[in-house]
């Protein structure tokens, strides 16, 4: 099995029990058997281990904690420090790792840990992020209520880190996320887990409470506002799986009136690991109603429309039972008028729970027909919190919007060479503001403008477009255009009608529209389709991360508008924010378009572009004070500069900020006066990498236009980025330090090269290699600025490093392989100050040892898949056991297994294929 597959038949047994036949006495019979006890939660026994190895493929993990439930290894907590660049990216990098998910091939985890995993956890003293083992790095969000806790119940001294562990950890909650907040999905022919967010988890539980403290219908009902891309059809999901597993609320019958068939597929899904459900989906308004009529507690789909004029009629009752529990997606389509009527008519005491992605109208707040609010989490929340991205607005409507007076200019400059009476009918048949919008010469000028906005500012980081017109005759006229100026693919959708006009035909078909909206959704290097073109189609219920920029050209108001623009808020890998491009003129109507919604609801729901500028001069100023002071043009001083580990990680973590607002603005003017300093502060980060070897100064995680343009820069001022720094062991690395000029820069090249041979040649030989580290300490403390002395003397130190490792080696008639072996038994049988004080005799003792230890070594590994036997492991341990009883000095070994550990990891260095 692959890890989502096995993690996902291991989460089937623990919430659906297993069963075991077993002879009680009375003949064999099958026993159900409960690997976590969710009804009694001091059945089970909860531990927490610090540093708990865990053996890999290749080598062993040590994970900073693993929460363990009955013994299975449900979490794992990876903690970095807060001083670091970037400690919970750092954090997930190290699960991505342990799970072997960065390079499924190469074995480099302990990929069997992560069967039982349920949640990882990555903190940083004052942050955490919490995802599942299908969680890339944007997936990793924060826990920011304890609910049913209060911040009050942790402590006055508040931070992210003790939230989550609050909200999640509390043992009655974890195990509550275990069983009812994890769903398998599949997204793009792969299997998806997700668990839920902290606004899921309390919308869930404080919908549960209302449903069952209150009387009344109206009190029993409510509202449930998640901000679009925020996870709201998921809280229906988890929501109906809850009620489901209740003893109080399961035999209710639950009614879900949806206005999309995705969520179909979801509810689906969770029902099928919640046990017997049967989901009844009505085909027509007949249907509906028998599937009603019943007191039956099954769950029933069904379209919104079918409760409209068409469907049910305003008089008719269907089922007065108080056990109906109605669902409703996108409520605020269902509020008022005819649709609301007969649903309150068809199901009168049936408690309605609305489902909403956009916030109820100032009105509504108080007097809407489903109650107050349930739960609420705001545009800005989701922000904030990364659940998506922030959305700018840029308009681009100099020449082209139709508001204002700017719409009678355009007529006349589209229509100049018609006649007055040709004007007059364009104007009677199609309206003029439509006219203008359909106008060919119009359509061609923004065309050309789109073209030029997304070949420079999205395209590079290979993410998509979608152009919302004003009529389908105008989407498809879009279409022509972009083909006649060769931009990348593009598709129409729109919808089709009776005896339609032969011009919309390749562009109705619903089959086709399947098709293309799955190949828009994949990765730009899976599928080059650019640019959705549409009316009316996708611009609500349409989740596509790779979509980063919607190209507006229509009028939008309220509900409509807040869901369009929000098609462009999904998070994704290197996605900074998303773009609504306004060529109407947007921004002569957005206080008009929603003012019916109280201010602080809609706040953050568009920001002007122009707003990331002071932001920008902000972060520009803060990452160029690291050098104050300083000659720009002396480059080494800068890198100097950021000599101290702790002042690069500030300095690059500052840095990446001013990349961030770089790639936001980027390549609008406002952002050249700052380009020439992103080269230099690129270029600076690059020379100290090379220079003190530290990967948390590569340039990464930014946009590839901001990303080109430091490495274009870089490469022409003579370092070629893709090539690492000279290693120490180089026959050009004498030239090398001989071309640097300065003596403090020729010994500080020389010390880091030092440094960073002796990090990645430590596992070969940690005894003899730790020795190096501390005579180089010794040799910079004792030359404190004596630079060309240190320079001679860490010259002379890395010449005889390597050598004399041979050397000693060869005295002692062993391969440098058995003298890391030796090294390591020597150690662990001598006081460290005694080790120059050995014996020829006694040398001569452990080399022999050392012979036999790794003649035993080199036979069992040759066994296949040897370290992942643990017969043959056990057997090659206890041989070498019986070794050192031999010896003469057994009696100094105080702890047989722990020298044995080390030399057991050892080998898996040296003779693990």
């Amino acid at each position: 099995m692959s890890l989502i597959e096995a993690n996902q038949t291991i989460w089937e047994m623990l919430v659906r029990y297993i069963s075991v036949d077993q002879d009680m006495g009375k003949g064999r019979k099958g026993q159900t058997v409960k690997i976590i006890d969710f009804d009694n939660i001091e059945n089970n026994e909860f531990l927490v281990a610090n540093q708990f190895k865990v053996q890999g493929y290749s080598e062993n993990i040590i994970p900073d904690i693993i929460v363990f439930i009955n013994g299975l290894p449900i979490s794992v907590i990876e903690c970095k420090s807060p001083t670091i660049t970037d400690p919970i990216a750092e954090g997930i990098e190290q699960i991505l790792r342990y799970s072997n998910r960065r390079f499924p091939e190469t074995h480099e985890g302990a990929e069997k840990l992560f069967w039982y995993n349920q949640l990882n956890v990555v903190s940083c003293g004052d942050d955490a992020r919490v995802a599942s083992v299908s969680a890339m790095y944007e997936h990793y969000l924060s826990w920011k209520d304890p609910y049913p806790f209060s911040v009050k119940d942790i402590s006055e001294q508040l931070n992210l880190q003790q939230v989550l562990l609050k909200g999640i950890f509390d043992k009655h909650n974890l195990l509550d996320i275990i069983k009812n907040f994890i769903i398998f999905e599949k997204s793009n022919n792969k299997t998806v887990k997700k668990v839920c967010r902290y606004q899921q988890f309390r919308a869930v539980h404080k919908t549960i409470q209302r449903l069952k403290a209150e009387e009344k219908k109206k009190d029993r009902s409510g509202v449930i506002w998640h901000t679009q891309g925020s996870g709201k059809s998921l809280t229906m999901v988890f929501l109906a799986g809850k009620i489901r597993r209740d003893p109080e609320l399961k035999s209710y019958k639950l009614v879900f009136l949806l206005d999309r068939t995705q969520l179909e597929t979801q509810l689906k899904t969770t029902f099928s690991n919640c046990g017997d459900e049967t989901i009844y989906r009505a085909r027509n308004s007949n249907h509906f109603k028998e599937l009603l009529k019943t007191d039956h507690s099954d769950l029933i789909i069904g379209m919104i429309h079918k409760f409209g004029k068409d469907g049910f009629s305003t008089t008719e009752e269907i089922n007065p039972s108080e056990k109906i529990l109605v669902f409703i997606d996108e409520a605020h389509r269902t509020q008022y008028g005819t649709l609301g009527t007969s649903l309150n008519l068809a199901l009168p005491n049936a408690p309605k729970i609305a489902f909403t992605g956009t916030p109820l109208i100032k009105t509504q707040q108080t007097t809407n027909e489903f109650g107050s609010y349930i739960d609420r989490y705001t545009i800005e929340q989701a922000v904030e919190d990364g659940a998506t991205v922030r959305i700018m607005y840029e308009g681009r409507e100099s020449n082209t919007k139709v508001t204002g007076d700017s719409l009678d200019k355009l007529f006349d400059i589209y229509f100049e060479d018609k006649s007055p009476e040709v004007k007059d009918k364009i104007k009677q048949t199609y309206g003029k503001e439509l006219a203008v919008l359909e106008a060919p010469k119009r359509i061609e000028m923004i065309c050309a403008d789109i073209l030029q906005h997304y070949r420079t500012k999205i395209q590079p980081n290979g993410f998509k477009a979608q152009i919302v017109t004003a009529s389908r005759r105008a989407a498809v006229l879009y279409k022509n255009t972009l083909d006649a100026l060769n931009a990348p693919e593009s598709a129409v959708i729109i919808s089709g009608k009776h005896n339609d006009d032969p011009f919309y035909k390749d562009y109705t078909d619903e089959s086709k529209h399947k098709e293309l909206i799955d190949r828009f959704k994949k990765p730009m290097e899976k599928d080059q389709l650019s640019i959705l073109i549409v009316k009316d189609m996708l611009i609500t219920g349409f989740d596509a991360p790779v979509e980063q920029v919607m190209y507006l050209d229509r009028k939008l108001t309220d509900h409509t508008l807040l869901q369009a623009v929000a098609r462009v808020n999904r998070t994704a890998e290197n996605k900074k924010c998303g773009y609504i491009v306004d060529y109407y003129g947007l921004s002569d109507y957005l206080h008009d378009a929603l003012k019916d919604f109280s201010s602080n609801d809609v706040k953050g729901a568009l920001i002007p572009i122009k707003e990331e500028l002071p932001r920008l001069e902000k972060r520009h100023f803060i990452v160029m004070q690291y050098f104050k002071g300083i000659d720009r043009k002396n480059k080494e001083a800068c890198i100097q500069i950021l000599e101290n580990e702790e002042k690069r990680q500030n300095f690059m973590s500052d840095f990446k900020k001013f990349l961030s607002s770089m790639e936001i603005i980027m390549p609008d003017k406002a952002a050249a006066p700052y380009i020439p300093d992103m080269k230099w502060l690129g270029e600076i980060a690059i020379r100290a990498r090379n220079r003190y070897r530290d990967p948390m100064l590569e340039v990464k995680g930014c946009g590839e236009k901001v990303r080109k343009l430091i490495n274009d820069h870089v490469y022409s001022s003579g370092i070629d980025v893709k090539v690492p720094p000279i290693d120490l062991l180089s026959p050009n690395f004498k030239k090398h330090i001989d071309s640097i000029k300065s003596k403090r820069a020729q010994a500080s090249e020389i010390e880091h090269a030092i440094k960073h041979h002796i990090t990645i040649h430590l596992q070969e030989d940690p005894e003899y290699y730790s020795s190096l580290s501390e005579r180089l300490k010794q040799i910079i403390d004792k030359l404190h600025e004596n630079w060309e002395q240190m320079v001679l003397e860490l010259f002379d130190f890395k010449e005889s490093m390597e050598l004399n490792r041979g050397n000693e080696a060869q005295s002692l008639g062993l391969s440098t392989t058995e003298f890391a072996f030796y090294n390591i038994i020597v150690s662990e049988t001598t006081p460290k100050n005694s080790v120059k004080e050995l014996t020829v005799p006694q040398k001569k003792e452990y080399a022999e040892i050392t012979t036999l230890v790794v003649n035993i070594l080199k036979e069992a590994t040759l066994i296949v898949d040897f370290f992942n036997k643990e017969y043959e492991l056990k057997k090659v341990r206890r041989d070498i056991k019986r070794l050192f009883q031999e010896t003469s000095f057994s009696d100094l070994i105080a702890d047989n297994k722990h020298l044995i550990d080390r030399i057991v990891d050892l080998s898996k260095k040296h003779f693990n294929g």
